[in-house]
């Protein structure tokens, strides 16, 4: 997963609490939408049988995908919460993924519009809306 953004950290505001969105969470759906192609859509979970993973904590996540045909792959970081959007900066990264999110009990939604996927299994992505759906561990 990939998202690009244009916010540098220098305006960012002060992070809100959201302690019940830390956790562990599985994911139920995990779409890409390509941007060129809006019929072409992949889910990881449903289309791929993959497995996605996210764990969050106040200061710190964890992002691991295990999808047969494609490996495991696992990605970590610092994680920042301000209000409706998790930003998530990988290590070695200098600017965050902003990730909308929404909150429902046990239910956590995550979008973006700037992420990316590789739909033809070539090494290169191309730009994708990002969607996903994952339930509380």
């Amino acid at each position: 997963m990939r998202v690009e953004s244009a916010t540098p950290p220098a305006t960012r505001r002060h992070a809100e609490p959201a302690g019940p969105l830390f956790g562990g969470w599985s994911a139920t759906r995990w779409e890409y939408r390509s941007a060129g192609e809006p019929e072409r859509t992949v889910d990881v979970v449903t289309d791929l049988r993959g497995t996605v993973t996210l764990s969050l904590t106040a200061t710190a996540f964890i992002l691991a995908a295990d999808v047969p045909g494609r490996g495991q792959h696992s990605v970590s970081g610092t994680c920042e919460v301000l209000g409706g959007e998790l930003l998530l900066t990988r290590e070695g990264a200098s600017l965050p993924e902003r990730l909308a999110f929404h909150q429902a009990g046990d239910t956590l939604s995550l979008r973006s519009a700037a992420s990316a996927w590789d739909f033809e299994r070539d090494g290169r992505e191309q730009a994708a809306a990002f969607v996903a759906v994952l339930v509380r561990l």
